[in-house]
């Protein structure tokens, strides 16, 4: 086991550099002249020559974009994403992201709290009940959920559960806490959207397993159907629907850009957003290897969560 975490972890990093030279490369060609624009802030929109000298060889723009992202990447290695020129103040690129992300990681985890305990049930009632309209409900309903954007479905849901239905009384932006009122909202519009996929291979797994000759072993035993779903069927079915939660991980860290805007939640999504209309490559290429990082460590916990559901898994490794 030890062994496949390190080859997983070894196997992060090509990975990781690729996605972030992408990012960062590309902004260096569509970002503009960074030096200019600080130049004609730090003077009074008036250009100075030795003074855009100086800022171009603060911001290492003399030397090649691969030269700059070995000096992002040595930084980033040492903990050090160095401080953002565009942003009001220049701000400490790590510190914006050591204070923005656990919001984030909350509201997702929220947000996957939901996907689990509404999209797995779901799953296990549409198989149980396969062919018929409470099967066709649960899929259908799911799949015009996942098939909105939030960055439709957010205002589609203060407009009408806050402004016309009342059914919540007022949405305040911000951030309130992981278990506060006002994240419920944004965290159920985020979950909205790996509900289909949790739903479907809940649905489908389940239906595999009910076909199994231990279920019907333990239905001739007498054991009551409560049991057979419990003991029996939930457990067995997981292992495909770990790796939509692993993928799900992804989307709602991407999605949560949209719900964060929408909703002023100080996130490492608005960080990135806000950073990206500024022409802030710096910060977003490290926002972008956080992110890259997050999804691959959380695929890396589904794999070894197959282990604990499935014996066989084990034996295999």
């Amino acid at each position: 086991m030890l062994r496949f975490i390190v080859v997983r972890i070894g196997g992060m990093v090509p990975l990781l550099l690729v996605i972030t030279a992408s990012v960062f490369l590309l902004g260096q060609y569509g970002a503009g002249d960074l030096a200019m624009t600080l130049t004609m802030r730090l003077n009074d929109n008036q250009f100075d020559q030795q003074l855009y000298d100086t800022m171009v060889h603060k911001l290492h723009q003399d030397e090649s974009p691969l030269a700059r992202f070995g000096l992002f990447v040595t930084d980033a290695v040492h903990g050090d994403f160095g401080v953002s020129y565009v942003l009001p103040g220049t701000p400490d690129i790590g510190r914006m992201i050591a204070a923005s992300l656990p919001i984030s990681l909350q509201l997702g985890l929220v947000a996957m709290m939901m996907v689990v305990a509404v999209g797995v049930p779901l799953g296990v009632l549409a198989a149980a009940a396969r062919n018929s309209f409470p099967d066709y409900i649960v899929v259908g309903g799911s799949t015009v959920l996942s098939s909105v954007p939030p960055f439709v479905l957010a205002p589609i849901a203060l407009v009408a559960l806050v402004a016309e239905l009342h059914v919540i009384p007022t949405v305040s932006t911000g951030w309130h806490g992981m278990f506060s009122r006002e994240t419920v909202l944004p965290a159920a519009i985020l979950a909205c959207g790996p509900m289909l996929g949790i739903v479907r291979y809940t649905r489908a797994s389940v239906v595999d397993v009910l076909s199994q000759e231990y279920v019907r072993a333990a239905r001739a035993r007498g054991l009551a159907e409560s049991q057979v779903i419990t003991r029996h069927i939930v457990k067995n079915s997981m292992t495909p629907v770990l790796t939509v939660m692993g993928i799900s991980m992804a989307r709602l860290l991407s999605g949560s850009i949209f719900v964060e805007a929408v909703f002023g939640v100080q996130g490492l999504g608005n960080v990135a957003v806000t950073a990206f209309q500024s022409g802030d490559i710096q910060t977003v290429a490290a926002c972008t290897l956080v992110t890259a990082l997050i999804v691959m460590l959380s695929n890396l916990l589904v794999d070894l969560l197959y282990g604990m559901l499935d014996p066989r898994v084990r034996i295999s490794a």
